[in-house]
């Protein structure tokens, strides 16, 4: 059985059963037709035409059956050369990556920039949420990439490859008595109100992992998934910040100041993420690069080749 018999079978169907008209349009001899659809019926094992000597004058049950199924896989066969030639287009198509609010900020803006100007053609959206909401994005097909620390839970169909570590600082106002420290300890944190990052991130996680390792409870008065948002509470006053040193610039950042708590909380390992199953068009490989050289094309591939055998 092949796609051309299945073609002339729905032709013939879409042309009243009149075979001259259909071989027309198929640009076929009539008797070329005929035979092509005599030789689908012989390897099926059952008429799919009811006959009047020579005239087709009805569908079976079976040719009515096998109709619905035969304009399916055309439909399908079609969808698969679209794919093909939008594949076979290298430099233009659609890339959806998933992110924080702080890679989106501070991180990426470099990267974007650079795959922008090398593949003008590309439609880039950025998603932002938590680690959570970023993996099951990429897990459903719903995004292309992921740049984010692990999600809190595993997630099903995740491929995550390491790139770099973030660390913590304390963010404060000027004047605030723990940028006087001459060692910052998690007890001289946890005496002042706090602000830091929503329960859903993993950072909050191991924050608040090492305040309960040393049997204290910080007084947490807000909770944020955006970065600048906690700066700004900060510059009013509201309480000290615990984020991620990439966050702070000391010239926009001017009112506030920075001190290293790195040696207080583990640091935070940033992924690049993608699903087992997906096919990364050859500019997202390219993104992947752009974003971390160590991940180059080969490296991702081994990656998948790995995650195919794991299972």
């Amino acid at each position: 059985m092949t796609l051309q018999q299945l073609r002339y079978l729905c032709a013939i169907v879409d042309h009243d059963l009149n075979l001259s008209n259909a071989s027309d349009t198929l640009h076929r001899s009539q008797p070329g037709v005929s035979r092509y659809v005599r030789t689908l019926e012989d390897e099926l094992g059952t008429r799919l035409f009811v006959r009047s000597g020579k005239r087709l004058v009805a569908l079976t049950k079976a040719g009515e059956a096998i109709l619905g199924v035969a304009r399916r896989m055309l439909a399908d066969a079609g969808t698969i050369s679209q794919i093909g030639r939008e594949f076979s287009a290298k430099d233009e198509g659609d890339l959806t990556v998933a992110t924080t609010h702080t890679h989106a900020r501070y991180v990426l803006p470099k990267t974007i920039k650079a795959f922008i100007d090398r593949y003008p053609k590309v439609r880039l959206s950025l998603r932002q949420g938590n680690p959570t909401e970023i993996a099951e994005w990429i897990a459903a097909g719903e995004a292309d990439l992921s740049i984010a620390a692990e999600p809190l839970t595993p997630v099903r169909n995740l491929i995550l490859l390491p790139c770099y570590q973030l660390m913590r600082i304390v963010l404060a106002k000027p004047d605030h008595e723990v940028l006087q420290l001459k060692k910052v300890t998690l007890a001289d944190l946890a005496q002042h109100p706090m602000i830091t990052y929503d329960s859903l991130f993993t950072g909050r996680a191991k924050i608040a992992e090492e305040f309960r390792r040393a049997g204290l409870s910080p007084r947490i008065v807000m909770s944020a998934t955006d970065a600048d948002v906690m700066k700004t509470y900060v510059k009013m006053g509201i309480g000290i910040a615990i984020a991620a040193s990439i966050v702070y610039d000391p010239t926009l950042d001017a009112s506030i100041r920075m001190r290293d708590v790195s040696h207080l909380f583990p640091p935070n390992t940033i992924y690049v993420g993608m699903a087992k199953d997906s096919y990364l068009r050859s500019y997202a490989y390219d993104f992947i690069e752009m974003f971390e050289p160590s991940l180059t094309r080969k490296a991702v591939d081994a990656a998948f080749s790995a995650a195919i055998l794991s299972e």
